[in-house]
């Protein structure tokens, strides 16, 4: 099984399709100071577990998974 972490801060004023995902906690940090108009959570660290490619595709555009931290 391979996994794949990213690194997620849920945007509190819109939609999930609005959260901020980035490989590192850095990135994440440096993404949310370019958008000051909009308000984010800290950024959580999410290990995403799969299979193989299909499976990874599935859950990040699944109507659970995406920009949703609880989908892991």
């Amino acid at each position: 099984m391979a996994t794949l972490t990213v690194w997620i801060a849920e945007q509190s004023d819109d939609a999930s399709a609005y959260n901020i995902v980035a490989p590192t906690r850095k990135e994440a940090l440096r993404q949310i100071s370019l958008h000051r108009h909009m308000t984010f959570e800290p950024p959580v660290k999410v290990v995403i577990n799969y299979r193989n490619a299909f499976d990874l595709f599935d859950r990040a555009t699944g109507e659970n998974g995406g920009r949703h931290i609880y989908y892991c």
